[in-house]
């Protein structure tokens, strides 16, 4: 069950997502939290493609810094 803190919390996820025309991107490692929220849930050379693809001025990667690196790079 979601609590009145966990609402408030996405709802500003969401809202910067929306600012700052983001993804998020999680490795399926991360915690149900985190995968719930993530707009994309995979591993790391499949986020890295997804981000590659993806037209999002910024990504969010919810994994370690390599998959970071990796993104990047393929963007």
């Amino acid at each position: 069950m979601l609590t009145e803190s966990d609402l408030t919390t996405i709802d500003a996820i969401n809202r910067l997502r929306a600012e700052h025309d983001a993804i998020i991107l999680a490795h399926n490692y991360q915690n149900d939290e985190v995968q719930a929220i993530a707009d994309f849930v995979g591993d790391s050379l499949a986020l890295s493609r997804t981000a590659a693809k993806n037209t999002s001025k910024t990504i969010v990667f919810c994994g370690v810094h390599f998959m970071a690196e990796s993104a990047a790079i393929l963007s």
